[in-house]
């Protein structure tokens, strides 16, 4: 039988390759803000429902839930906003990889996390071949300054709300109770930013909407739900780290059923997230 840490690992690896399908399908959408809008709001139901059965969190989680919901919000918005900008998939691998390497730092204080060389070298080899392989595209497709610092935006939001997600959830001992709380603050902030900033949001989502982000709402609930649960089983180093293979998967997609071609600064990256994952888990 599995241990309660080999279901987690191999738990995170299968969000990390969902989290690839559900951001592909936002890239593809016609209306960013449309897109991003239906994804949200689809899993609300689900988050809240896991909340109601699982128990509402005590008050003193109050403050992580309202600034892990802040920096969702955050998020979310320079996610479709970068998109809207321009080809933020070139750039997108840099966000991606730089927040493992601060997600462990910070670890080492807020988690008491033990501090191996091993660990830490896995660490740094997974984000340097995932930020490479974002460096190599920015430079192929001439990306602009505006996309690297939507990058670099998303990048410090998804090391914040890792850290305070890792927080909220373990102080409140349950990943449901913590994402249901969390998901009401970050939805109101995100109707909030749609009503004042977006024109004719509703018009907008009647005539642009598509079953596909419900789709994708829903394989976000289940990423989401998983990465939390694993905060309570795993080293958050760990989770954080697999999680950003979602950069790998996506440039599998990319060569299995896109037919792109598999580049060096591509093929680099997978060998090196592989070696780094190695001696992390090895750990």
């Amino acid at each position: 039988m599995l241990s309660i840490q080999t279901l987690a690992t191999v738990s995170v690896f299968a969000a990390a390759f969902l989290h690839a399908i559900w951001n592909f399908i936002l890239k593809d959408s016609s209306d960013k803000a449309v897109g991003i809008a239906i994804i949200y709001f689809t899993s609300l139901p689900f988050a809240l429902a896991g909340m109601f059965f699982f128990g509402f969190p005590n008050v003193n989680a109050l403050p992580i839930i309202l600034l892990s919901g802040l920096f969702q919000t955050g998020y979310c918005i320079l996610l479709f906003k970068g998109y809207e900008a321009g080809n933020l998939s070139s750039v997108y691998p840099i966000a991606r990889g730089s927040a493992p390497l601060f997600i462990y730092l910070c670890s080492v204080q807020f988690f008491d996390v033990s501090t191996t060389l091993q660990a830490f070298l896995g660490v740094t080899i997974i984000c340097v071949g995932i930020i490479y392989f974002g460096w190599e595209r920015t430079k192929r497709n001439n990306s602009n300054s505006t996309e690297i610092l939507y990058a670099l935006g998303i990048g410090a939001f998804i090391a914040a709300y890792s850290i305070t997600d890792a927080i909220g959830t373990n102080l409140i001992g349950n990943a449901f109770s913590f994402f249901g709380a969390m998901a009401i603050v970050n939805r109101l902030l995100l109707v909030g930013y749609l009503s004042l900033f977006e024109e004719q949001m509703m018009q907008r989502i009647k005539t642009s909407f598509d079953l596909k982000y419900v789709s994708a709402g829903l394989i976000s609930f289940a990423c989401y739900a998983v990465i939390l649960w694993a905060y309570t089983v795993l080293p958050v180093p760990v989770v954080s780290s697999i999680r950003e293979t979602s950069v790998v998967f996506a440039a599998l997609i990319g060569v299995f059923v896109l037919h792109e071609d598999l580049n060096f600064s591509k093929g680099l990256m997978i060998i090196m997230v592989v070696i780094g994952l190695c001696l992390l888990l090895t750990t």
